[in-house]
This record gives structure tokens, C-alpha cells and sequence, in this order.
């Protein structure tokens, strides 16, 4: 089969599927939410069974609950054929990689383990878990239905990397380069692939990110003043975060419209961290989390607590 020959897209006789990773919480349950209400069939990753309860409960006929941990590469060969014996033949519309994990701290004191979990679960698993599925999105020769679509949560740390989030920043980037090879390497089998970048977002992971003795961590360290105060910020953050169902919809967009967007940015810091000069934007980051006098030089941190001596 040539595969830049047009591709043969059949009406589908069932409601289109899709599956969707981490749907327990967060955005990742919106997304489902979103989906079965415009009638879709979502398989949905969870790693407990009891965290499917809900979905299966509300939705018993279009939710099927995927019982795995996206990083247990073995079980994901079982889910996968799962889902093919599920669709019977029907190719899936769309793969969400929505599953992730993210872990604050200083990158010089940062335990190497949770920079690791942070790109096994965001990077290495998303790619494992698309390849995975690739055959049922078209990926393959002989295909008789259209090709499906990919949409990675990104985030808007994807482009913008701030202090003590060095290492959820790196993951995330690592996330914008996997989308774009994708992308362009998928091309001939006629896959779309989108990436959204959402800014703070109310989800469970969020909370995690910022547990209410996370401050105490690093208290022996120089940037211990700083730490605390970002973490302060995040608590301010988290109460002007946007509700996930704002990325639900963008997603079903992503899925849905004739020529998606490559990536969808959903806050203005994103351009605008993109358009500044580095070392500007470093004084507006500083400055919106309240640290922009514990992040000076050596000797400008002599001079200001001298002066607050003197007084």
C-alpha cells in the first residue's frame, strides 16, 4: 500500500471511541464527561478500580474502564488488545494522553527520583502508550477506516519555565518536541496530532503539587525563603485556576474540527513568554511570585540586608 495514496473513510456503523488516560480526576474526567455527552464511546485509564466506579455507574453503556498504570508497559499490551476486541474491527477517533504527574522543588536539591517519575509517567509513557495504539488510530497498512487523532495535554510550562518547576517544565517540553515528530512523521497515514497548553488548571494533581508542608522542604537550603513564597503563590494560583472543563472542550475541538490547530495555547503567558526578552520576563516571574528580592545576585543580597541593618 502506498501511503500517500487518499485513504478510504468509511461512516462508521457504532459511536465513534476514543480512549483517554487518566480519567480518575482533573482534567482527564472532564475530558470523558465532555466525550460521552456528545455521544462517544470513551475507554478510560484508571489505576484503581475503584477510581471507575463512578464513570461506570454514570455511563454503564458508552464508558469502559481501562484498569492499568500508563507506566506498566507489559499490562499495556493487555488494554490495547482489549480495546481492539471492544471496537471489533472500528478504528478509534482519537488517542488523549492526559495522564501526569508533577513535582515541585529546586533543581539543586530536587531528588533525582521525582525528576525521573515526572518523565516516566509524562514522557516516556505517553510515547509507549501511542505507539501502542497506533495501529487502531490507522497507523498500518491496509487500514479500512479513517485515520484517527492524538492530543497530548501539554502545558503552558511547556514553553515557560519557572523557578522550583524546572523539572514539570522540562517533562513538558519534552511533551511539545514528542508532538511535533509525531506529527510530522504520522503525516502520511493521515494523523492529526494537537498539543493543548493550559496555565493552572483545578485538578488533583495540582493539590499534590503543592501539599501544605511542601515549604518545610528545603528549609536548609539558601533558596528556602524563595521556596516558601512560591509556595504561597501556588495557594493563590490555585484559587484563580481554571475549572478542567475549559480544556474538555477544547479538546472535543481538537477532535473534531475539520483542520485542528497543531497546538492550542489557553493562557496568555504562553506568547508572551515566548515574545519577551529572557531576562525581562525572568524580573515579571520573580515579581508575580513575590521572590523578585530573594532571587538577586550575591552581592545585591548584601547590599539589601545591609540597609535593612542600618535601619
Amino acid at each position: 500500500m502506498n501511503l500517500w495514496t487518499p485513504i478510504d473513510r468509511r461512516v462508521p456503523s457504532k459511536p465513534l471511541a476514543v480512549v483517554v488516560t487518566g480519567v480518575s480526576s482533573g482534567i482527564g474526567l472532564a475530558i470523558a464527561n465532555e466525550l460521552l455527552a456528545r455521544g462517544y464511546r470513551v475507554f478510560g485509564s484508571v489505576r484503581r478500580p475503584s477510581d471507575a466506579q463512578a464513570l461506570a455507574q454514570q455511563w454503564p453503556h458508552a464508558f469502559v474502564p481501562l484498569v492499568f498504570d500508563v507506566t506498566d508497559a507489559a499490562a499495556l499490551q493487555g488494554v490495547v488488545a482489549q480495546v481492539a476486541d471492544a471496537l471489533a474491527g472500528q478504528g478509534l477517533k482519537a488517542l488523549i494522553n492526559n495522564a501526569g504527574i508533577s513535582h515541585s522543588g529546586p533543581l539543586m536539591h530536587q531528588p533525582l527520583q521525582e525528576l525521573r517519575d515526572m518523565f516516566d509517567v509524562n514522557v516516556f509513557s505517553l510515547l509507549t502508550v501511542t505507539r501502542a495504539f497506533l495501529p487502531l488510530l490507522g497507523a498500518r497498512p491496509g487500514t479500512d477506516h479513517a485515520p484517527g487523532r492524538i492530543v497530548n495535554i501539554g502545558s503552558v510550562s511547556g514553553a515557560v519555565t519557572v523557578p522550583f518547576m524546572g523539572g514539570y517544565s522540562a517533562a513538558k517540553h519534552a511533551v511539545e518536541a514528542l508532538s511535533q515528530g509525531l506529527r510530522r512523521e504520522l503525516r502520511p497515514y493521515g494523523i492529526e496530532v494537537s498539543t493543548i497548553e493550559p496555565g493552572f488548571i483545578r485538578s488533583r494533581m495540582f493539590e499534590k503539587a503543592a501539599p501544605s508542608e511542601a515549604s518545610e522542604r528545603y528549609a536548609d537550603t539558601a533558596v528556602a525563603a524563595a521556596w516558601r513564597k512560591f509556595n504561597q503563590a501556588l495557594l493563590g494560583m490555585e484559587r484563580a485556576a481554571q475549572p478542567p472543563e475549559s480544556v474538555a472542550r477544547v479538546v472535543r475541538d481538537a477532535i473534531e474540527a475539520a483542520k485542528p490547530r497543531t497546538r492550542y495555547p489557553l493562557d496568555p503567558v504562553w506568547r508572551v513568554g515566548r515574545l519577551l526578552p529572557d531576562r525581562v520576563f525572568d524580573h515579571l516571574i520573580f515579581r508575580s511570585l513575590g521572590i523578585d528580592s530573594l532571587m538577586r545576585k550575591p552581592r545585591q543580597l548584601i547590599e539589601t540586608a545591609s540597609k535593612e541593618t542600618s535601619k
